[in-house]
């Protein structure tokens, strides 16, 4: 997970039992259930305003959002001063963020997915094209068959 700046942390979990695997690390960690939100989609509404309301850019929150109506468990933590802990409870017990866009539904690694980007330049020219012009007259063979002029 990217470094992380400011104290809120979420994570997109592919099942729920890893999730909750995570949050009783949080909790072991010594977390407090004031700090942790869980949000499991059986079915109705997303989270997109909660996202927000909680301090999550529009972007990030649409993101976690998608993920969720998707059928995915977040996890979120918020503190002042232990995110780059929570993030790593979060990875360690097999989440993935909005920074690295991994759909963990696909199954494919990280590796998998990365796009190796190649500088292509495109030259154009004009080149003159010669103009031909064929003159050709029909003419009739002995079996009357005209002959074709290219």
């Amino acid at each position: 997970m990217a470094r992380i700046d400011r104290p809120l942390v979420a994570g997109v979990f592919q099942n729920e039992t890893n999730a909750q695997q995570a949050m009783a690390d949080l909790q072991h960690a010594g977390f407090t259930d004031d700090q942790i939100r869980y949000s499991v989609h059986k079915g109705g509404a997303g989270i997109l305003a909660s996202l927000t309301g909680m301090g999550f850019g529009q972007e990030e929150a649409e993101y976690y959002n998608s993920e969720f109506l998707g059928g995915r468990t977040i996890v979120t933590v918020k503190d002042d001063a232990r995110q780059q802990e929570a993030a790593a409870i979060l990875q360690r017990n097999g989440a993935s963020d909005a920074s690295r866009r991994i759909s963990q539904t696909s199954g494919a690694s990280e590796e998998a997915q990365k796009i190796q980007l190649k500088e292509e330049r495109l030259q154009a020219t004009k080149n003159k094209s010669r103009l031909v012009r064929w003159n050709c007259a029909k003419k009739w063979s002995a079996s009357k068959r005209p002959w074709m002029c290219p």
